[in-house]
């Protein structure tokens, strides 16, 4: 795969629709570097301009302010299949689905490769930020306060884009003669909020907020032992769930071995993943009029959606308020430099942040031991 490269990309801007632009869209080379700005990067299907603007539209309706600028892009893969580069990103962490349909074609030097699409949109978009009108490196405040301008907003394919922007964003740091220590607090400073992410756990060096349900397949295919743990947990309570045959008492009981909704961990200092059961119940889920709905991005966008379940409301407000925290950052740093205060301290975001801790999956385990008495008891 390494030697075979004609990818590119292509970086638009929503704009008010005219004859010129009727999608409401408009090609641009690069976004300015010192301006609080949206970067949407859609999913993998994103290979024309009516994609990419769709995914934009949605960025942007999502926003209460609606003057910060909302950028999408458009995939040209070429001879790429993104699917085997995805799986050799994983498979260099040691998080690849093993099993999987695309490991096989993955080659050893495919692990640290990055696509030319992905390199074109670090010039477009990033590298700007990090040097001054002679292309030398800029001062780490300045490049500080235009990186916290910087808020990708990600779906599935998107998150595996921008975490790739991460390590170009090392290299280049490298050659501009940051300092280690430097270079890992300006990538702080870059914010990303992923939906359906399919990127390593526990790496990420930006400030990274994953929104993900269980009940996705593609987003789980990620092996990581925290993932693993709370799918067995969630496979526990199914199990409790089908062995009590209906029984409302019991169901109603509230000793259950597993009743998590969602839940929140941090894999890293930089990483916060919000994880909900189900976005959608079973029976929508297994329509086939809904293929694919836990993995897709418009439940976390709509405000109103009367098949979501009560805790996929909750995934999807928290989304909106934490894309619109964001976004208001972003905005402030374009008169002055300021980091990202404790969100979990936010009056919009405080309640949602105190029910996914609540919520966690390791207070299980301390349950399990009730599981396994109603077992032994119904013996």
């Amino acid at each position: 795969m390494a030697e075979t490269d004609n990818s590119h990309i292509k970086l638009g801007q929503r704009v008010a629709k005219s004859a010129e632009h009727p999608l409401g869209w408009q090609y641009v080379s690069a976004l300015p570097e010192d301006k609080a700005c949206i970067v949407a990067l859609p999913g993998s299907s994103a290979d024309n301009s009516r994609k990419a603007n769709g995914f934009a539209k949605m960025i942007q309706e999502t926003l209460e302010d609606k003057s910060v600028p909302v950028y999408s892009v458009e995939y040209g893969y070429g001879d790429r299949i993104f699917r085997v580069d995805r799986e050799a990103i994983l498979a260099h962490y040691g998080q690849e689905d093993k099993a999987g349909k695309f490991i096989k074609y993955v080659k050893e030097e495919d692990k640290t490769y990055i696509p030319q699409y992905i390199r074109e949109l670090y010039a477009a978009v990033i590298a700007p930020r990090l040097r001054d009108d002679n292309n030398n490196r800029t001062s780490v405040r300045q490049a500080a306060q235009r990186l916290n301008q910087l808020v990708f907003a990600n779906h599935c394919q998107g998150s595996t884009v921008s975490f790739q922007l991460e390590r170009l964003m090392l290299e280049d740091m490298k050659k501009l003669g940051y300092p280690e220590k430097t270079g890992e607090y300006l990538l702080k400073q870059i914010h990303n909020i992923s939906v359906a992410p399919v990127t390593p756990y526990g790496v990420s060096k930006t400030s990274v907020y994953k929104f993900v349900s269980l009940d996705d397949n593609v987003a789980m295919s990620v092996r990581t032992p925290q993932i693993q743990h709370i799918l067995r947990r969630k496979r526990e309570h199914q199990r409790f769930l089908e062995g009590i045959h209906g029984n409302e008492t019991e169901r109603r009981a509230g000793n259950k071995p597993f009743t998590m909704q969602f839940t929140m961990f941090c894999p890293s200092g930089n990483e916060t993943v919000f994880a909900v059961s189900n976005m959608y119940p079973k029976d929508v889920q297994q329509n086939p009029d809904y293929e694919d709905i836990e993995h897709t991005f418009a439940p976390y966008s709509d405000q109103e959606d009367e098949d979501r379940t009560k805790q996929g409301d909750v995934m999807s407000k928290m989304f909106r308020a934490l894309l619109n925290k964001l976004a208001s950052h972003a905005k402030q740093n374009e008169s002055e430099f300021t980091e990202l205060p404790n969100l979990s301290a936010d009056k919009n975001l405080a309640g949602f942040f105190k029910q996914a801790k609540n919520n966690r999956y390791n207070f299980i385990t301390a349950e399990t031991a009730l599981l396994r008495a109603r077992r032994h008891r119904n013996k």
